[in-house]
């Protein structure tokens, strides 16, 4: 005899409150005390309480024609041109994109996405996961809208997941350093608990490894997260160093300002604005971003019209490029 699904009430009695309480968790209403939510959502994770059945019975055979994408900064030149591959992708599908950012917070990447899938109740969402693990809120949100992550992979999600070659490229960058003659090369970078840093990081230590040299913790400055950050991490690392590795855009940005006027060499992860016009040459692991975006919209548009193939996570390659001088 086939398992009978669990319903509301069943969820209720799970978490000690009514059926009227888990309704309101389910339509994300405010005014519900964190406890309470938290117990609500742990019995639904726990039972494999389809809430998404639930939407479709609120909302019989209608789409929102929405799309959204969760980025962490939308400022950075990367995420606009991810944003304009996935809305052509999105657009080719006759829906709308909308785009929010979580500004690398945790608790407002929890409420956009709790907001955009149960509230506005959108038919997909690419997300860009913070370095803080959400593994119960990105499966549960997964049964009400098929999800996709960019550039990150959370552990233990079983979503389809497009990520950057950010071993490898890091790795390559390095390496054009050292064939420059570079033997004290320094490493900016943000956050290394998010999986993008760690993975650039580790390319960087395996480039010294391979070139027969030690790992200088003296040499790394971890953490930066703004261009003012990382240009007083490379200022302090001027006596020290003779090059820079940086390990996304901003933090480039923020080195450049620092070497300015000096001869340290300058690798980068990303590509930056106005390269090309600067006075000396610097080498930047690219890619392409909008390609990157559009690639991850097909997933979830394949997603959303049914594939039911296991989640899989493409990588996409880097190019390593000179520029300026």
């Amino acid at each position: 005899m086939a398992q009978r699904r669990p319903t509301m009430h069943d969820v209720a009695r799970a978490a000690g409150v009514s059926p009227a309480t888990v309704s309101r968790v389910v339509n994300n209403e405010r005014y519900i005390r964190d406890e309470t939510r938290a117990a609500v959502e742990r019995a639904i994770a726990e039972l494999g309480f389809e809430r998404n059945a639930a939407a479709r019975a609120l909302r019989p055979g209608q789409s929102s024609d929405t799309v959204a994408l969760v980025i962490e900064d939308a400022v950075n030149p990367f995420w606009s041109a991810v944003t304009d591959g996935a809305e052509q992708v999105a657009r080719s599908h006759q829906h709308m994109l909308v785009v929010a950012s979580t500004r690398q917070s945790y608790d407002r990447e929890r409420d956009l996405l709790r907001d955009l899938v149960l509230r506005r109740r959108v038919d997909g969402v690419l997300v860009v996961p913070t370095a803080h693990t959400q593994r119960d809120l990105h499966t549960e949100l997964s049964r009400w809208a098929p999800m996709v992550f960019l550039d990150r992979t959370p552990a233990g999600v079983p979503a389809d997941a497009v990520v950057l070659d950010n071993q490898g490229g890091a790795r390559k960058a390095v390496q054009s350093l050292l064939e420059q003659g570079h033997r004290r090369i320094a490493y900016v970078g943000g956050d290394p608990s998010v999986t993008t840093g760690r993975s650039r990081l580790a390319g960087y230590k395996q480039a010294l490894k391979r070139a027969g040299l030690p790992y200088d913790p003296a040499l790394v400055r971890l953490n930066a997260h703004t261009v003012d950050d990382a240009r007083t991490a490379a200022t302090g690392l001027l006596g020290l160093a003779d090059a820079f590795f940086a390990d996304n855009n901003r933090m480039c940005v923020g080195v450049l300002h620092a070497v300015r006027g000096s001869r340290a060499g300058v690798a980068a992860f990303d590509d930056i604005e106005f390269a090309d016009l600067l006075p000396h040459p610097i080498t930047l692991v690219t890619y392409d971003a909008a390609a990157f975006g559009a690639h991850a919209a097909e997933l979830l548009f394949a997603r959303m019209t049914g594939a039911d193939t296991p989640p899989r996570r493409s990588v996409h390659h880097t190019t390593l490029v000179t520029r300026g001088g």
